[in-house]
């Protein structure tokens, strides 16, 4: 169970943020986004930072914002090359970016 602290979703520890993000998945992009940038902030070194990075890539692509996402997608691939979360973000990101809805 998270607390709150200053306005952000503390989770006591890296473990219990990573299931709640992988039960989001895109269900709450912007939550999404949130959980990932504020693990990626408290755990920048941990083994599920990539994944993190992913979660952060598609949150924002799901939100529409493509140059965000771009951005992130281009420092994923130089932070974590050849991982299977960093390949489907060149794939879906870099390589075959959505468009953005017509009207925005």
């Amino acid at each position: 169970e998270p607390s709150r602290a200053h306005g952000k979703t503390i989770y006591r520890d890296e473990a219990s943020l990573m299931a709640k993000l992988r039960e989001l998945g895109s269900s709450d992009l912007e939550l999404s986004l949130k959980l990932a940038r504020e693990g990626n902030e408290r755990y920048p070194d941990s083994s599920d930072a990539v994944e993190r990075t992913w979660f952060v890539c598609k949150s924002l692509t799901g939100s529409g914002r493509s140059e965000e996402a771009r951005a992130e997608a281009l420092k994923m691939v130089e932070k974590y090359p050849g991982t299977s979360f960093t390949n489907d973000v060149q794939r879906h990101v870099l390589f075959a970016p959505q468009f953005e809805p017509p009207g925005r």
